[in-house]
């Protein structure tokens, strides 16, 4: 695990990776970043994802999504303090003590959460008493439901030493679910004083076709909190929960400045993001097609913020198309206009194999549906490869909001090369995928996509600069996953895990 710092005012910004390297360079005095080494900061997480039998993209084609990262100060120390997830192993809860130093207290703390598959985690004050608690999501390839499910490590206060003690108590509050869990946002969706609960979710198995609005087990839920207990109004809300969800980012703002929060959830593969209106009476109405021109067709992670100033908040959604010519030739298929038309004709939107930067025009119409115009290719932030988070913040401080992207994949199954080779072998070879000896010797031939993560910088003029190399003094290869920014040492400046 590495994390970057602001060389004058201490930005820091880290990444949750797959495979971490823990050897960097002397500080470039240069650079806008430097990095914290791991002997100095003493975080030693890794996320280590094996590929086996067991583990490998065809029993869970998730497997090398990787998992997340929460920031916040659970001891009330004034620190901010990081909790990592791994798929695999245990979570881990590092202590903030000052000058960038941490102290993992997992064990102690009780967080190191359960056998399963971790994927993405809340810090949040769940019984408002003052105390920062954890909410972890769980999924995977498991046919057993006690590994599938959701935690709440509820804050106990801090013990004699100051490290604070969790109790797990997911089922007391009613969000123990089970439903292939990957992020979760807690907000106040009826203004009653209390938050609420989108739970985003995704089917661990790949199909293509289905009702959008059959309700489904696998889909995404809604919990209302009654009185400090969850409950799944998911049908009374109206968002769609089908099997077809394939959740992978998910924001919460006011997009029509009703005063009311909203939300946009990223979708993976042929079912179209969801933009979700809070009509002030108990539930939601899905606009994105009235919205919006366009989507992404991957969608991966997204971020809303403000980055031109204008007021409105705009919307950056991820996909993961390459940067240069060979990379799209290799790595990805090309896009089916037949299989495109066909999925626009089943009432789907328009989707486009590219990052898009929604901008808000400022316009709303007379039923408060917002519109937005997509400036990816304009603000030339349209191609960046196999990408996962996206943060937007003003990362130099000079008044606008800056973009990093977390970027890599431990295997690339897409890889055109391999899936042609794969294809070919599973024609040969009928227990390709039964036959243990077989299936290693074909996931050994699935190449890694290390990839340097993006930094752009905002130039103020809804355009972009491209400042990886620039504000990083080791920009290296890596597969990074999940992000999140922080101001870890108090002095005022972002730093970004």
């Amino acid at each position: 695990m590495k994390f970057m710092v602001f060389n004058k005012n201490l930005i820091a910004v880290i990444s949750g990776l797959l495979l971490i390297s823990c050897f960097q360079k002397e500080v470039t005095p240069t650079a806008l970043f430097s990095y914290v080494k791991s002997s100095h900061s003493k975080i030693k997480f890794q996320n280590n994802v094996p590929v086996n039998v067991l583990t490998n993209k065809f029993t869970y084609e998730y497997v090398y999504n990787g998992a997340g990262v929460s920031v916040g100060d659970v001891n009330n120390d004034g620190l901010d303090d990081i909790y990592f997830l791994s798929n695999l192993e245990d979570n881990e809860l590092y202590l903030n003590k000052g000058n960038f130093e941490f102290k993992e207290v997992s064990e102690i703390a009780h967080t190191k959460g359960a056998r399963g598959w971790a994927t993405g985690s809340n810090m949040v004050d769940i019984n408002n008493d003052g105390l920062l608690d954890i909410y972890v999501c769980r999924s995977g390839p498991y046919g057993k439901e006690k590994l599938l499910v959701n935690e709440l490590f509820v804050n106990q206060g801090v013990n004699k030493d100051g490290i604070p003690i969790f109790k797990e108590s997911a089922k007391e509050y009613g969000l123990d679910a089970t439903s292939n869990s990957i992020q979760a946002a807690f907000f106040d969706f009826d203004l009653d004083g209390d938050l609420d609960m989108y739970l985003m979710n995704h089917n661990a198995q790949t199909i293509s076709s289905g009702a959008r609005d059959k309700f489904s087990a696998l889909g995404d839920k809604f919990y209302i909190n009654e009185n400090g207990k969850y409950f799944d109004k998911t049908k009374e809300v109206g968002i769609y929960s089908n099997a077809i969800s394939y959740g992978l980012g998910l924001g919460v703002s006011d997009l029509n400045k009703d005063g009311w929060p909203d939300v946009y959830v990223s979708n993976d593969y042929d079912e179209p993001d969801y933009m979700y209106l809070n009509q002030k009476n108990g539930t939601f109405k899905e606009v994105i097609q009235k919205a919006t021109n366009h989507v992404s067709n991957f969608s991966m992670g997204n971020d809303i913020a403000d980055y031109d100033n204008d007021g409105y908040v705009d919307i950056i959604n991820l996909d993961m198309v390459s940067e240069d010519n060979y990379g799209m030739k290799t790595s990805m298929a090309s896009m089916n206009p037949e299989k495109f038309r066909a999925n626009v004709e089943k009432g789907n939107h328009y989707q486009y194999m590219y990052n898009t930067f929604h901008k808000h025009s400022t316009y709303m119409s007379k039923d408060g549906i917002p519109f937005f115009s997509d400036v990816a290719q304009m603000s030339g932030i349209a191609n960046t490869d196999w990408s996962w988070a996206p943060l937007l913040a003003d990362f130099d401080n000079d008044g606008f909001k800056d973009i990093f992207i977390s970027n890599g994949i431990k295997r690339d199954f897409r890889n055109k090369d391999f899936f042609n080779e794969s294809m070919l072998f599973q024609k040969n070879n009928s227990d390709a995928l039964t036959n243990s000896k077989k299936l290693m010797s074909l996931l050994e031939k699935i190449p890694a996509r290390a990839k340097q993560n993006y930094f752009y910088r905002n130039n103020g003029d809804l355009t972009f600069q491209k400042k990886s190399m620039q504000w990083l003094p080791d920009n290296s290869e890596t597969f990074s996953n999940g992000a999140v920014y922080s101001d870890l040492d108090n002095d005022g400046f972002r730093f970004s895990c």
